[in-house]
């Protein structure tokens, strides 16, 4: 019997590779600012140090950021737009931090705006609020 080694979420939808609309999923390897209009979409990350840059909140707006690079191999940061507007654990703060030391393939973090703050409406692995 083949045993199957698995950790992240699913990760459902359709990658974008022809540059189009319609499409949920995006793997970011560079500095990213979330725009309003990538609303509902999963962004995963490989390689190197990425900082996605999420804009003023507003009420709704869903996203996932999924590290699959190996593991040790990739830090992804989530800033928000001001200080305090990000909710973990009980505390606030700006940026939200996967850092490449403690990183697992398969970490990921869902961020939901609600009223002033992006709280945190699931999360896997080791993550740092500053």
């Amino acid at each position: 019997m083949a045993t199957t080694l698995f950790r992240g979420p699913v990760l459902q939808g359709k990658w974008n590779r022809a540059g189009v609309t319609g499409y949920n999923l995006e793997q970011k390897d560079s500095a990213y600012s979330v725009q309003t209009s990538d609303l509902g979409k999963s962004f995963t990350s490989k390689s190197g140090d990425i900082t996605f840059t999420l804009h003023t909140h507003g009420t709704g707006y869903t996203y996932t950021f999924t590290n699959t690079g190996e593991d040790a191999s990739n830090e992804i940061s989530i800033t928000a737009a001001g200080a305090g507007e990000m909710s973990f654990g009980g505390s606030t703060g700006i940026t939200l931090t996967n850092t490449k030391a403690t990183s697992k393939v398969g970490d990921f973090v869902t961020l939901h705006s609600i009223g002033s703050v992006w709280a945190l409406m699931n999360i896997q692995g080791t993550w740092a609020l500053s």
